[in-house]
């Protein structure tokens, strides 16, 4: 910087000893020299203040420019957190109320936002001459065949400070889904992905993401065989609570993802960095099975002042059945199963006709029933007498079996089953299926066995099946090259493992468990060796491959479960 007072002292001192040694005919040139040269000090000096205070104002400009830029991030900030907050209260207040009660509320709440209730928000600050405010809210519900299914909010907001404005957008989209409709695979707790699948959409972890080069399986014994395939095929992103607690094992030796991708590592990561999202787990979106078939049921009785722990007891003690028979005007309840005559369809005998006309009206009972319906005990669809249940709307009807629920169909055709399902016992599932439905499942009484067995079984349509049990899904076709696919959505409160080793596994939906998820799979054809599976060299055929299909759960909404806790999703921040 120029030091104006030092420069002003030597040209003093050259000034005063240049008038010394002038001649008095020189002293008329040396006043106009000193003349000049105090003009160029003066310009000289200018020139430096002039420069210091732009630097100080350009300074003090661009503090200005990011405090405000800082003030618009947390006035978007406060304002998504004071509507989560409210939003919160709401799904709170409305617990024991119907999910379209609740969906109203959220849209009326957001409605009225929209419509300037939120004018007077204004961010605190504690920087002077400084205001962060939400200048505009665009709200747009988004429907799927008449059903809420997501709230989209696009907020604009404005800070200044100091005469330094900013303006900044961002979408959040609010639901009321519980978060495991969103993955293709995840686990509240562990995610044990072994071997090669083929995965595409979002996968989750809560606890640890295990990721493995040899996939585990059992065959002919109860001892554990392994068989290297490698490597994973991700497309989407892996949601994950920390770099550390994602673990890749190669050639039996266990790094994490931040030792993977360290700076001295210089290595690449199983999945690129760039999928790896960190999402906390306690924003996660819970599922509790057994409460949301409680929700359903006193949904189906419309009814809301019923006791909750009333129908927690009838449902523990495995007298749901009996319960519900006292609700004529919403179940209809029949004893039994119809039998089929023991006389010709085409009888001329009018008695015989009347049998005919009463055994078929009483299957209808059982395949297109025209309110909720109870039965107690055990019941099976063969696809030949019980085949299939058609609901003409399956809005406010629940098919409820106080038992187990067993479907076979074994024909090219499927059946259909477009019904909103609770079952208080086992659902297997075998054959050829379209499945138009969302179905509860407690499993069986003290919990052992599986309470969901989907066995060699074709499932089309968009079903969504939600199990207190275990799961399996299970292929009795092993070594084929080719499969049928299952298009569902399947959760557990237990743990589950899923295979493709020796038979293929396709999967069009999703599959989630609150324990640990395994899944094992390898590529190639395989067959049969000394008591192991053994593949063959130079073929890539998968044997597992899961698909994300949203449209599955959403042709599903009026049976999805309540949950109580609103979910968030923020998209990026975009300067105006």
């Amino acid at each position: 910087m120029f030091n104006f007072n030092k420069i002003a002292r030597i040209f003093s001192v050259r000034v005063k000893k240049m008038v010394v040694k002038a001649s008095s005919a020189e002293h008329g040139s040396a006043l106009v020299l000193v003349m000049f040269i105090a003009l160029l000090l003066t310009i000289l000096g200018a020139a430096v203040l002039s420069a210091a205070v732009g630097g100080a104002q350009r300074a003090e400009t661009r503090e200005n420019d990011v405090q405000s830029l800082h003030l618009a991030e947390k006035t978007l900030e406060e304002v998504i957190a004071g509507m989560t907050s409210n939003l919160q209260s709401i799904v709170t207040k409305s617990i024991n109320g119907t999910q379209k009660e609740l969906e109203h509320e959220v849209d009326l709440y957001l409605s009225g936002l929209e419509k300037g209730s939120y004018k007077d928000l204004i961010t605190s600050t504690e920087l002077t001459n400084a205001t962060g405010k939400l200048l505009q809210l665009d709200y747009k519900k988004i429907s799927y065949q008449q059903q809420a299914a997501t709230y989209n909010v696009t907020l604009t907001v404005e800070a200044e400070v100091n005469g330094v404005q900013r303006e900044l957008t961002q979408e959040v989209i609010f639901d009321t889904y519980p978060d495991f409709l969103k993955y293709t695979l995840g686990s509240e707790s562990d995610l044990t992905i072994n071997g090669s699948p083929y995965i595409q959409g979002n996968i989750y972890a809560g606890n640890k993401l295990r990721i493995g080069d040899k996939a585990e399986y059992y065959y002919q014994s109860e001892n554990v065989h392994t068989l290297f395939s490698s490597p994973l095929q991700l497309d989407g992103e892996a949601h994950i609570q920390s770099l550390r607690q994602v673990l890749y094992t190669l050639n039996d030796s266990t790094k994490s993802a931040e030792e993977w991708l360290g700076k001295e590592s210089g290595s690449e990561f199983i999945i690129p960095e760039k999928q790896l999202r960190v999402r906390n787990h306690r924003k996660f979106v819970q599922l509790n099975v057994r409460e949301s078939f409680v929700d359903k049921v006193i949904e189906s009785l419309k009814d809301s002042a019923i006791d909750r722990t009333l129908i927690r007891k009838h449902i523990n003690n495995r007298t749901l059945g009996e319960f519900l028979q006292n609700y004529p005007m919403s179940y209809d309840a029949p004893d039994q199963i119809p039998t089929k005559p023991g006389v010709p369809e085409q009888s001329d005998k009018p008695e015989d006709q009347h049998a005919w006309a009463y055994y078929k009206s009483q299957i209808e009972r059982f395949t297109k029933p025209e309110k909720s319906f109870i039965y107690r005990g055990d019941l099976t669809y063969d696809g030949v007498e019980l085949a299939g249940i058609e609901y003409e709307s399956k809005s406010d009807n629940w098919f409820v079996v106080d038992g187990d629920l067993t479907i076979n169909n074994y024909k090219d055709t499927p059946i259909m089953f477009k019904a909103n399902m609770l079952v208080t016992g086992k659902l297997q599932i075998r054959g050829n299926v379209q499945l138009d439905s969302t179905i509860y499942v407690l499993g069986p009484s003290g919990g052992e066995g599986y309470a969901t067995l989907v066995e060699d079984a074709a499932i089309s349509g968009s079903g969504v099946v939600m199990s207190e049990g275990a799961v399996l899904i299970n292929r009795l076709d092993a070594f084929k090259s080719t499969t049928e696919v299952i298009q569902a959505f399947f959760y557990t409160d237990s743990t589950a493992e899923l295979y493709g080793v020796g038979s293929i596994l396709s999967l069009s939906g999703g599959f989630f468990a609150k324990g640990d998820l395994t899944v094992n799979a390898v590529r190639g054809e395989t067959f049969a060796g000394n008591g192991v599976i053994q593949i063959t060299p130079g073929t890539d055929l998968v044997r597992f491959s899961a698909r994300y299909n949203e449209e599955v759960y959403r042709q599903q909404q009026e049976g999805l479960p309540r949950v109580n806790q609103m979910s968030v999703q923020v998209g990026a921040i975009k300067l105006n």
